[in-house]
Parts: structure tokens; sequence; C-alpha cells
């Protein structure tokens, strides 16, 4: 059970990021490399070329494809369903939900729909 937790946790952080990069290039922007902070991973993202809109597209392609990763976990791993679930709702806590304490997806998000740039 360990060990599938482990490939799966491993797989939702770079799918994570993977979608970020993937939509921002399909959109017109540009990837410039990997981020470390502290214990984080990101990517830097030029977003200059992008409306907002698809800048929120952005930022929503990472929690999408972490569900992906799960999705696709519980067909291989069904005994492990709830575990996956687990993971995924303690990744979309601390990186969805707009805390307004550190840039998450969730707080960049929030920031663009309350300047209603997006609707």
């Amino acid at each position: 059970m360990l060990l599938p937790l482990l490939i799966v946790a491993v797989s939702m952080v770079l799918a994570h990021e993977t979608g970020h990069v993937l939509i921002t290039r399909f959109l017109g922007g540009r990837w410039l490399g990997i981020e470390f902070r502290g214990y984080m991973l990101g990517v830097r993202l030029s977003v200059k070329s992008l409306s907002l809109r698809q800048i929120a597209w952005t930022l929503i392609a990472g929690p999408l494809a972490e569900g992906i990763v799960v999705a696709i976990a519980n067909l291989i791993w069904t005994a492990d369903t709830r575990w996956f679930l687990l993971l995924l709702g303690l990744q979309w806590m601390l990186n969805v939900i707009p805390w307004g304490l550190f840039p998450n997806d969730g707080t960049r998000l929030w920031r663009i729909w309350r300047d209603r740039a997006i609707s």
C-alpha cells in the first residue's frame, strides 16, 4: 500500500506542474523553468501574452491533472482508492483553497475572480 501511495503522490506533483506548463504553452505562454521554494516545487511561466481568463485556465490545469492521475491510479490499485482520494483532498486543500498566506493556485484564481476579470 505504501509504494502505490508514493508513486501516486510523486505522479500528482509531476502531473500538476506539467498541466500548468502544457496549457500555458498551448495558449501561447512560455515555460521558463522549474522553481524550488523550500519544500515546494513549481514552474516559472511567462503569461504576459495571455488574457486573465487564459491565466485562470493555466491555474486550473494543475489540480485537474492531479485528478486524472488519481482516477488512473484507482483503475490500477482499486483497493487503495480511499487513500488516493484522501491524498487528492489534502493536496487540493493546500493548493486550491485560497488561503491568501502564500501564492497557491487557489489564491491566484480568487484574486483574478475578485477583480472580476473572470466570471
